[in-house]
């Protein structure tokens, strides 16, 4: 089991695949069924729909300056 949260790695979170059993450490665990990926100009945001629940991860959005 995978367990999964805002300071998870982007591209770990990009390598989750339907199938992989993940947990956010507090109330939701189970199978992934469905990745949904949405991104803003702000944040990446990834719902991962479980059996009978969801779990949601927003990745903030590395923005250098120069």
């Amino acid at each position: 089991m995978i367990t999964i949260s805002d300071n998870l790695p982007t591209s770990t979170l990009l390598e989750l695949k339907v199938g992989d059993e993940i947990t956010n450490e507090h109330d939701r665990f189970g199978t992934i069924k469905d990745i949904e990926i949405s991104e803003t100009d702000e944040f990446l945001m990834f719902l991962f729909q479980l059996e009978t629940s969801y779990i949601i991860v927003k990745k903030l959005k590395q923005v250098c300056l120069l």
